[in-house]
């Protein structure tokens, strides 16, 4: 067998990403009268329809009720329902404007209706009404960390660690900003990792960046985070496709391969598990089956470019070099600048180089 003088980790490091694609499928029911039966059957088992139904009753009767607007407009928000919620919302700020959960709701639903000065606002007026509340401070943070203002962002996250050292919130988005701000993952882990041992371990989201973050440094620590997350929330299909890649990252293939299969049986249209095990079947010299995988993946996501390019190395690998350049020309089609693909031309050039193979147009 002729050694390959390809570096084969730098070129799946140079293209995998560490963050997953949630793609879950959304069917639709082409009868009229069974969507609106489905519709019906799933507002009375909605305990979220069911609250807001008790709660317009109560209104109807008491219509200056602040308690039951305010909880009708934060369940609306849960409901997808923001201009209702805004009603809501509006009704109790006339009836009372210094109320911490009548402002902390104006400003979450302005928030989901993208109106992010008008969220600022009513936060702040929280925060200056309520100097020792967390809750308003925690929520311009977050605000402020979602437009990239992370110098804000930190200043009230440690208004609130002033307030509270052990907010586990607050933590957590410390450590992300950190991360982001100051490039200090070192640092930004101790935070993360404090969040996680204020909550007694059970912090999914913080479990979730510990893993993602440890397994950008190829540290197999990053293992266990994704399962302690796991078993929080063990239908994540994101989830197992973080485990399979940290999996992997160690060159343990058969056990990234029975997380990615799990990740395939909660989500079987999930790209990025796809283009994932296609790369280990590079991995093991499967080439026909890494070709098959990441067609899956093209199927799913047609202009799915790092599907294409893994698509093309392995018919290089299987010494197809027309259909490995055709797929290295298609990538640069739709991304001039992609340099995998231009590296990966460049080689099939000079491999051929003398021997008279008209290239593909």
């Amino acid at each position: 067998m002729v050694k390959k003088q390809i570096s084969f980790l730098s070129i799946v490091a140079a293209i995998i990403l560490t963050t997953a694609c949630d793609n879950r499928d959304k069917s639709t029911d082409t009868s009229t009268s069974n969507q609106k039966g489905a519709t019906e059957s799933t507002r009375e088992a909605s305990p979220v329809a069911q609250r807001i139904d008790s709660l317009s009753l109560l209104i109807a009767e008491e219509p200056k009720n602040i308690d039951a607007l305010v909880s009708r407009g934060n369940a609306y928000i849960d409901n997808k329902n923001p201009a209702y919620a805004r009603a809501d919302a509006d009704a109790a700020f006339f009836l009372d404007s210094t109320r911490k959960d009548v402002l902390l709701l104006r400003g979450d639903v302005n928030y989901v209706l993208n109106q992010t000065r008008r969220s600022r606002d009513m936060w702040e007026k929280c925060s200056a009404l309520f100097p020792k509340d967390t809750e308003c401070r925690l929520r311009i943070a977050e605000l402020y960390m979602a437009i990239k203002d992370l110098d804000n962002a930190l200043k009230y996250l440690n208004e609130v660690l002033d307030i509270d050292e052990r907010n586990a919130n607050a933590l957590f988005m410390k450590g992300v900003v950190i991360r982001d701000r100051n490039q200090d993952t070192t640092l930004a882990l101790q935070y993360i990792q404090r969040a996680i041992d204020v909550k007694d371990g059970n912090y999914i989201e913080a479990l979730d960046m510990m893993g993602t973050i440890l397994s950008w440094k190829n540290d197999p620590m990053a293992i266990q985070y994704f399962k302690n997350a796991i078993a929080l929330n063990p239908n994540r299909d994101d989830l197992y496709l973080k485990l399979g890649l940290s999996y992997a990252n160690i060159e343990e293939y058969n056990a990234a391969l029975e997380a990615y299969e799990k990740a395939l049986q909660l989500n079987p249209r999930n790209d990025e598990v796809h283009f994932n095990i296609g790369f280990i079947n590079i991995s093991l010299q499967n080439y026909d089956l890494a070709i098959d995988n990441f067609n899956k993946a093209i199927d799913l996501k047609e202009m799915n470019v790092k599907a294409i390019y893994g698509r093309a190395f392995a018919y290089e690998m299987r010494g197809d070099v027309m259909n490995a350049a055709k797929d290295y020309q298609t990538c640069l089609g739709m991304f001039p600048d992609y340099e995998p693909a231009k590296i990966g031309l460049q080689r099939i050039q000079r491999m051929t180089q003398g021997e008279n193979i008209q290239m593909p147009e």
